[in-house]
């Protein structure tokens, strides 16, 4: 927060960053949010309107974070994230950061050629994604060999594994990693490099 000054001048005078040692995005953006507090609101191709609490976020990222851990993935891996909006792309992220791992969002309309050179030069050793996604890195993934792990929203197939059956068997206690804040959270370029997560 700023504090309260005479000017503009000063204000801009006295300002320091104060960045704490240890900083854990996904905690900061979940984990210490109200649980009951409303946090996405979904509107659903039949009209409905699905709602998520900051609890139900924490709960779901949890599970996938534990997924995440349980397939041999570490703080420093490279998870990739190729979905549209919807609340597992949140979720999805807020896991990552949890976890200590690195995300690497990847647009959904990148082709077989460009999704091929940003998963490999990321090493990017899991994938979630949708089932256009995964017809998408069906015929690449033999040119991947760090992608160990494939997840569909949509269901298994092509080689992926169903995103919701493994999440639904995992438990929603984590114990977020305490990570520094320059540690790399996100890679947002083709060059691989992450940015730290303050």
């Amino acid at each position: 927060m700023l504090t309260a000054a005479r000017s503009y001048t000063a204000a801009v005078e006295n300002f320091r960053w104060r960045v704490p040692a240890s900083y854990n995005i996904g905690v900061d953006i979940c984990d210490n949010q109200n649980a009951s507090a409303t946090a996405l609101v979904c509107p659903q191709p039949d009209g409905r309107v699905r709602t998520y609490k900051f609890g139900d976020l924490k709960r779901h990222s949890n599970k996938l974070a534990n997924v995440l851990a349980a397939r041999g993935l570490k703080p420093g891996d490279r998870v990739g994230i190729l979905l549209p909006q919807a609340p597992e792309t949140a979720i999805a992220h807020i896991a990552v950061y949890k976890s200590g791992m690195i995300a690497v969002p990847l647009f959904t309309l990148f082709g077989a050629d460009a999704l091929e050179y940003r998963l490999r030069t990321a090493g990017v050793r899991a994938l979630i994604c949708d089932s256009n996604g995964m017809a998408k890195i069906a015929a690449i993934r033999g040119n991947l060999p760090d992608l160990k792990l494939v997840m569909s929203i949509d269901g298994a197939g092509d080689g992926a594994e169903d995103y919701h059956r493994l999440v639904s068997k995992a438990y929603d206690s984590f114990q977020p990693k305490l990570t520094r804040a320059d540690d790399p959270a996100l890679i947002m370029d083709s060059s691989g490099k992450a940015c730290p997560g303050y």
